[in-house]
């Protein structure tokens, strides 16, 4: 018996930790601009979508779920009856000379169709790099706009 809770117990920590992290590292830009205007920057690369929390004492920026369709076909007669959301999560570090501004996509996928009908949740997929690259074509064009210099 104790075996079986310590192996059940392994499982979840083990599904939780892989499932909170996509495993490539978050996008990242670092610039010599005030930690006021990186903030302003950081909130106009998302300015498209609403905002859950922000804290700009701790540097942290996040969207609520955006929903739409998703690209895959469901059942039989491939409907579009899927779903897909995705929510940013932005953060700045501030360092002696400069910021870092790095963004982070968490996507899911809900498709009410087959096997997975039996399920109302909503399931982790891979994030799209290209969407965390727009978000942050967005932040540095914002940085280039107030004058900042983009470092390496």
């Amino acid at each position: 018996m104790g075996r079986h809770v310590v192996l059940s117990v392994f499982l979840v920590v083990s599904t939780t930790g892989c499932a909170a992290f996509s495993g490539a590292p978050p996008l990242t830009v670092k610039t010599s601009c005030s930690p006021e205007q990186a903030w302003e920057a950081a909130l106009a690369g998302v300015s498209a979508l609403k905002i859950d929390d922000k804290d700009k004492e701790k540097g942290t920026i996040t969207t609520e779920w955006a929903v739409m369709e998703s690209g895959q076909q469901a059942g039989v007669f491939q409907r579009n009856a899927n779903r897909e959301r995705a929510r940013f999560f932005l953060a700045l570090e501030r360092h002696s000379d400069d910021v870092t501004i790095s963004v982070r996509q968490t996507r899911e996928y809900f498709s009410p169709m087959g096997v997975q009908s039996q399920s109302t949740r909503w399931r982790r997929m891979s994030p799209l790099s290209e969407e965390e690259g727009r978000v942050m074509q967005r932040v540095s064009a914002r940085l280039k706009e107030d004058g900042c210099a983009i470092l390496p």
